[in-house]
């Protein structure tokens, strides 16, 4: 009988390490503050902490083309930030984008762009 005691209370240490190992890995999702609005397959929402948009993939789009169009009227815009945050936002990898599918990339803002340089 004790050993069904102390197994019971390793499996319920193990289920609870498990649980929360799980809850810091995968995080929680961004949640919009206002309705999307949908404009030629480009969706923008806004969230607290920073500002993404819905972009359909085409042939030929890489994460930095896209980035680099939607952030146009940026001069100077970090590679290596685009890219952490395109993982951020996304929850995949920038180098597997599929054709037609929907990704969220960031919108700078020029005070953003200043800050991240």
């Amino acid at each position: 009988m004790y050993f069904f005691k102390k197994s019971g209370i390793y499996i319920i240490i193990i289920l609870i390490i498990v649980s929360i190992y799980n809850d810091i890995t995968s995080g929680t999702s961004l949640s919009p503050t206002e309705e999307p609005r949908q404009t030629n397959g480009m969706e923008t929402i806004h969230s607290k902490r920073f500002k993404v948009i819905k972009v359909k993939v085409q042939a030929g789009d890489t994460v930095l083309s896209i980035a680099e169009e939607v952030n146009s009227t940026l001069s100077a815009l970090d590679m290596n930030q685009i890219l952490a945050d395109f993982k951020l936002i996304n929850r995949t990898s920038s180098h597997q984008l599929n054709i037609g599918e929907y990704y969220y990339f960031p919108l700078y803002t020029e005070s953003a762009a200043r800050q991240a340089q």
